[in-house]
């Protein structure tokens, strides 16, 4: 390629990118779909770049080197399923993806599908996997807010409801014969974000604190469609009564 020809497709993309990350500041990253400016900056800049040396920036995922006895450690399923991630300040779409729920970590296939890359956790504003949303918290100067990490966004509106799982490697030394069984097992906590609040709705307990102006009110709504916080139901419970509140302060 002539030198004035390299010259001029560097300062093609340099303009794309810095277009794209102008647009990017004033896209509301909670619903993900691009604003029609940042859309025509992003298919230049796709267009432009193959493969894309921006989104494949990260380390080579290291599998694990053990059997596990139960579960996996990823999101959902054990593979690779479309979706999104916003990687410092781009939107990058229809992409392989598989969430580590052990490492924390958001994993993509390499270019050419030898390997996996995991993407440098500082740079993902979120993700989706098939119709889940995920948003990174990492402000940790405000005080309510839970662990810094990749949290499932539920619902959103005037108040937000969170979810974080995380998954942990037990070992069992208690059968000498098989040595050292492991397997997966699974933490679940929720979280509605009131403004700048965040309060753990693990119960029905913390769920009336967290929604106190209406507490009354939602104890009547829970004992009219018969939902239940705790068990299976817990979770989509949780999604009924904060829409349900979210929709009555109108």
């Amino acid at each position: 390629m002539r030198l004035s020809t390299r010259i001029h497709c560097s300062i093609l993309v340099i303009c794309i990118l810095l277009n794209l990350r102008l647009v990017a500041q004033h896209v509301v990253k909670d619903s993900l779909p691009a604003a029609s400016g940042y859309g025509n900056a992003l298919r230049e800049y796709h267009a432009y770049m193959e493969p894309e040396p921006a989104l494949y920036r990260g380390s080579q995922y290291v599998e694990y080197g053990f059997l596990l006895k139960e579960g996996h450690p990823y999101f959902g399923e054990d593979r690779m399923r479309i979706g999104t991630v916003w990687y410092d300040g781009i939107l990058y779409e229809n992409l392989h993806l598989l969430y580590d729920e052990v490492k924390d970590q958001v994993i993509i296939p390499d270019p050419e599908r030898v390997f996996k890359i995991f993407l440098i956790n500082d740079e993902v504003d979120g993700f989706t996997i098939e119709h889940h949303r995920f948003l990174q918290l990492r402000d940790s100067l405000n005080p309510s807010q839970p662990r810094n990490g990749f949290y499932e966004q539920l619902y959103t509106g005037r108040i937000s409801l969170l979810k974080k799982e995380i998954k942990l490697i037990t070992e069992d030394l208690s059968n000498s014969q098989e040595g050292i069984r492991r397997y997966i097992t699974t933490n679940i906590s929720y979280y509605v974000r009131r403004g700048e609040t965040y309060y753990p709705v693990n119960n029905k307990r913390s769920l009336f604190y967290a929604l106190k102006d209406r507490a009354k009110d939602g104890r009547k709504f829970i004992r009219k469609n018969h939902l239940k916080i705790r068990g299976d139901g817990k979770e989509e419970s949780l999604k009924q009564v904060v829409a349900w509140y979210d929709g009555s302060n109108n």
